[in-house]
C-alpha cells in the first residue's frame, strides 16, 4: 500500500477535528439556551449511563485492532480474515451490552431517563458496525473527514429545523447521535474497498480476547473518570442543573482536548505500522506525538484559565456563569489528558505493555472514584472537576515511573520549557486587552488570535524544531 504523508493525514485529521470543534460551538450554545441547564443535565446524565454499556460493546477492540491490524494492511486476504475475527468478537460483546443495557432500565433512579437512554443505546450497534478502526489502519483520513463533516451538517439542519423548545429534547439527542456515529452506516458499505465481509469464529477467538481484555479494562477505568463524574454528580446531588453546569464546562474542555489529541490519532497507526519493521522510526513518532501534546496543550490551558469566564458566557449564556470556575479547573486536565493519551496509547499499548497501560488507568479510576465520593457531597461540581484533574495527574506520574524503560521524560523538558516561556506573551496580551473595556467576545478573540501569533513567534525565536520545520515547509512551497 502506498504510504501516505503524515502531514497530509494531519491536515484531514485537523479538518475533522476542526469541524468537531465548530459543530458544538454552533449547536451547543443554541441547545443550552433553548433547553436550559436542567434538560442539558438530563441528557448528559443519560448519556453517561449508556456509555458504560457502549464500552462493553466496544470491548477494547478498536485499540487492539489498530495495533494488530496494521500488520496485515498490505494483504487483502489477511486483513479480511482479521476483520472477520474482530466482527465475531464484536457480535458477542454487542449482544451482552444490549442485554445489560435493557436490564438497567429497571433501576428506579434511572426511570425518568429511560427514553433518552433508549435512543442513546443506538450508539452501541452503530459503533460496532462502523469499523472506524479499519479506516485508521489504512490512514483514510480524507474519507473520515469528509464523511464526518457531511453528517455534522445534516445534524445541524435537524437541530435548527426541529428543536424549538424544551419538549424537543429527544430530537436534540438524535442530532448528537447523527453527528457522532450516524456516519458509521456509510462505513459498512465503503469497507468493501479494503476487505471481504465475513464473520469468523475460530481458534483465534480466545487468543484475541486476552489482550483485548486489558484494553477493555483500561477503557472501563478511563470511563470511570471521564463519565462517572457525571453519573456520581447526578446520583449524589440529585440535581440535573448541577450536572448541566458541570457538563457545559466539561464539553468545552473536551473540545480542546480533542483538537490536540487529533495529532495522536494520526501518529498512532503509523507508529504501530513501523513497530516491527523500523522500531527506531516508531519511537521517533511516539516522541514527536508527546512533544506536540505539550506544544499545544500548555498555551491552551494557560489561555483558557484567563478567559474561561468570558468563554462560558459567550458559549452557553448567563444561566451557566457558575461553570466558569469549573472550566478553569479542568484546564489542568487538558494538559494531563493529552499527555496521558500519548503515554498510554503509544508508549505502552504499541509496545505491548498492556498490563502497565491498564494498571495506569485503573489507578486513575480508583483515585477518581474515591475523591469523587469524598468531595462531591460537599462541593458538588467543583469536587468532580478536582477529582478529574487529580486522576489524570496520578496516571501521568505512574506512567512516567512504570514506563521509564521506554519513556525518557527528560527528552520532553526542552519542549515544556519552551512552551511555558512562549506562553508569557499570552498573559501579557490578556491583561492589556482586558483593560481596554471591550466586549467579552472581542476580548476573547483578541487574546486567542494575537496570543497564538506571539506564542509561535517566540517559539520560532527559540528555534523550536516543529515551528521552524513548519515555517521552512511553508516558505518552500511559496517559492
Amino acid at each position: 500500500m502506498k504510504e501516505k504523508k503524515i502531514s497530509v493525514n494531519l491536515i484531514f485529521s485537523a479538518l475533522k477535528t476542526l469541524m468537531g470543534v465548530l459543530f458544538p460551538l454552533i449547536t451547543f450554545p443554541y441547545a443550552t439556551r433553548i433547553l436550559g441547564p436542567e434538560y442539558i443535565g438530563k441528557i448528559d446524565y443519560a448519556f453517561a449511563n449508556v456509555s458504560y454499556f457502549a464500552l462493553i460493546g466496544a470491548f477494547g477492540i478498536s485499540g487492539y485492532a489498530v495495533r494488530e491490524g496494521a500488520k496485515y494492511r498490505d494483504s487483502r486476504k489477511k486483513i479480511s480474515e482479521f476483520v472477520g475475527e474482530m466482527l465475531a468478537i464484536n457480535l458477542v460483546t454487542v449482544v451482552v451490552a444490549y442485554s445489560l443495557c435493557f436490564a438497567s432500565f429497571f433501576v428506579p433512579k434511572w426511570k425518568p431517563y429511560r427514553g433518552i437512554m433508549l435512543i442513546f443505546s443506538s450508539t452501541i450497534i452503530l459503533t460496532a458496525v462502523g469499523l472506524e478502526w479499519l479506516y485508521n489502519i489504512y490512514e483514510d483520513y480524507k474519507y473520515i473527514a469528509i464523511r464526518a463533516v457531511c453528517f455534522q451538517i445534516l445534524s445541524l439542519i435537524i437541530l435548527v429545523t426541529f428543536v424549538k423548545s424544551q419538549k424537543d429534547y429527544l430530537i436534540y439527542v438524535l442530532t448528537i447521535i447523527t453527528a457522532s456515529v450516524g456516519s458509521n452506516i456509510l462505513n459498512v458499505i465503503r469497507a468493501r474497498k479494503y476487505i471481504d465481509y465475513k464473520i469468523i469464529f475460530n481458534s483465534n477467538f480466545f487468543r484475541n480476547i486476552k489482550p483485548m481484555f486489558f484494553l477493555f479494562i483500561m477503557n472501563v477505568a478511563s470511563s470511570i473518570y471521564l463519565v462517572m463524574d457525571k453519573s456520581m454528580l447526578g446520583y449524589i446531588t440529585e440535581s440535573d442543573i448541577e450536572v448541566g453546569l458541570y457538563a457545559t464546562a466539561m464539553k468545552i474542555s473536551t473540545v480542546i482536548t480533542s483538537i490536540i489529541a487529533s495529532v495522536r490519532m494520526v501518529t498512532t497507526p503509523r507508529s504501530a505500522y513501523y513497530k516491527k519493521s523500523n522500531p527506531k522510526k516508531s519511537e521517533e513518532i511516539n516522541y514527536m506525538s508527546l512533544e506536540l501534546m505539550f506544544l499545544f496543550s500548555i498555551p491552551c490551558a494557560i489561555g483558557m484559565c484567563l478567559i474561561g469566564d468570558s468563554v462560558i458566557l459567550a458559549f452557553a449564556g448567563k444561566e451557566y456563569t457558575e461553570a466558569g470556575g469549573i472550566l478553569k479547573l479542568l484546564m489542568l486536565d487538558v494538559v494531563f489528558a493529552c499527555v496521558n493519551g500519548s503515554l498510554v496509547n503509544q508508549f505502552f499499548v504499541i509496545n505491548q505493555k498492556d498490563k502497565k497501560a491498564a494498571s495506569a488507568v485503573i489507578l486513575g479510576a480508583i483515585t477518581n472514584l474515591i475523591s469523587n465520593s469524598i468531595m462531591i457531597p460537599y462541593i458538588g461540581k467543583t469536587g468532580a472537576a478536582i477529582s478529574t484533574c487529580l486522576s489524570e495527574l496520578v496516571i501521568m506520574c505512574f506512567a512516567c515511573i512504570a514506563g521509564r524503560e521506554v519513556i525518557k521524560i527528560e527528552k520532553m523538558l526542552p519542549q515544556i520549557v519552551q512552551s511555558i516561556i512562549a506562553s508569557i506573551p499570552i498573559v501579557a496580551i490578556y491583561l492589556f486587552v482586558n483593560n481596554l473595556g471591550i466586549s467579552d467576545v472581542l476580548s476573547v478573540a483578541c487574546t486567542v488570535c494575537v496570543g497564538a501569533l506571539f506564542y509561535f513567534v517566540v517559539l520560532f525565536m527559540l528555534r523550536n524544531k516543529y515551528v521552524v520545520d513548519a515555517f521552512n515547509a511553508i516558505m518552500k512551497k511559496r517559492r
